[in-house]
């Protein structure tokens, strides 16, 4: 009985583990903007061209809070990663599914 009990106990623990983890939002934060994905591995710069702050993994969301840069077909958004949302900068625009 006490096995059957303990065995209970331990799976109920499991799917109230796994719920949470389903539950968590997938956004880079609550910040405006659109949330876009990174097509690929990418950096995050302090301006268009500009020195690298991070780098963001491709397949992660990107907070657009629409900013952007252009020059022909040189294209920049401003924003930040899911990885780091307390740290925004600029990445192309070719990296994102905006």
């Amino acid at each position: 009985m006490k096995r059957s009990l303990l065995h209970i106990t331990t799976a109920v623990t499991v799917v109230l583990a796994g719920s949470a983890v389903v539950a968590a939002p997938a956004s880079a934060s609550d910040a405006p903007g659109a949330v876009c994905t990174l097509t690929e591995n990418t950096w995050l710069r302090t301006a268009p061209h500009g020195t690298v702050l991070r780098t963001l993994t491709a397949g992660r969301g990107f907070r657009y809070h629409w900013h952007g840069w252009a020059e022909d077909d040189d294209v920049w958004i401003y924003g930040h990663g899911a990885e780091y949302p307390d740290i925004d900068g600029w990445v192309p625009r070719r990296n994102t599914t905006c």
